[in-house]
């Protein structure tokens, strides 16, 4: 990609990011002040869940025929998102699981040089998203709470849907296949010897570093786009149920 495309993240990204770290933080500070005690009833079970949570959001399209402070962008809104976890723990302190998550975001027009129609609905990028996580706890104070470390490899799959500021049909750029890593903090609070609450926060970044002739896509103006920068970054924040399967 050329420089246009891989513009710095703006003063949005940078508040959504600071958000992110300040409630990672307020989990950590939930596990550092629990009651005293030892967990240690999850080695070798396994685990289904389904969770919701909020995606936190930045710009994902460039303008790639724009020049200097009038680059137009397309930024995707903060959404709603929920999936399924399959997780082994693989002894009482570490653990793999398989997750699937549904995420979706609409899309927003910023410093567009042509004229927009009024309350213009601009379309959404919807994603299908699958990880291989790792996670990694260690004795914990309180014995109903199993807190985590998380990193996570996998791949996302997007599919985008544009709509030209006219009557005219939405614009499907290609589906893509995305490269993604993941990592965060999150605890497991037991409700029972079955069931559980699991909190989660996250930091994504996909990989967006495609090579096109033309960007991405090409609107209803001739005007193309390319992906913003090289790595999307977002910030998912969750909660679920959790069922243990075993002892």
């Amino acid at each position: 990609m050329n420089g246009t495309q891989r513009s710095i993240s703006n003063s949005r990204s940078a508040t959504q990011l600071c958000a992110a770290i300040g409630a990672v933080a307020a989990a950590v500070a939930l596990l550092a002040f629990a009651p005293a005690a030892k967990a240690d009833t999850y080695g070798h079970t396994m685990a289904i869940g389904v969770f919701g949570g909020y995606n936190v959001a930045s710009d994902i399209y460039n303008g790639t025929n724009s020049v200097g402070s009038s680059q137009a962008s397309l930024e995707l809104k903060n959404g709603f998102m929920w999936g399924g976890r399959l997780t082994k723990f693989t002894s009482d302190y570490s653990a793999a699981e398989f997750s699937y998550t549904r995420n979706g975001s609409d899309l927003n027009v910023k410093n567009f040089s042509g004229v927009l129609p009024p309350g213009f609905d601009a379309g959404k990028i919807t994603a299908d998203q699958y990880d291989l996580n790792f996670l990694i706890s260690q004795p914990a104070p309180n014995p109903k709470m199993w807190p985590y470390f998380v990193l996570g490899f996998g791949w996302t799959i997007t599919h985008p849907e544009i709509n030209p500021p006219t009557s005219a049909s939405a614009v499907h750029p290609e589906d893509k296949s995305l490269f993604a890593f993941n990592f965060g903090l999150g605890t497991l609070v037991e409700m029972n010897p079955k069931m559980g609450v699991r909190l989660d926060a996250r930091w994504r970044v996909t990989d967006t570093a495609i090579t096109t002739s033309s960007g991405v896509y090409c609107d209803f103006y001739g005007y193309c786009w390319g992906y913003s920068s090289d790595w999307y970054n977002s910030g998912e924040f969750t909660a679920g149920i959790e069922y243990k399967i075993g002892k």
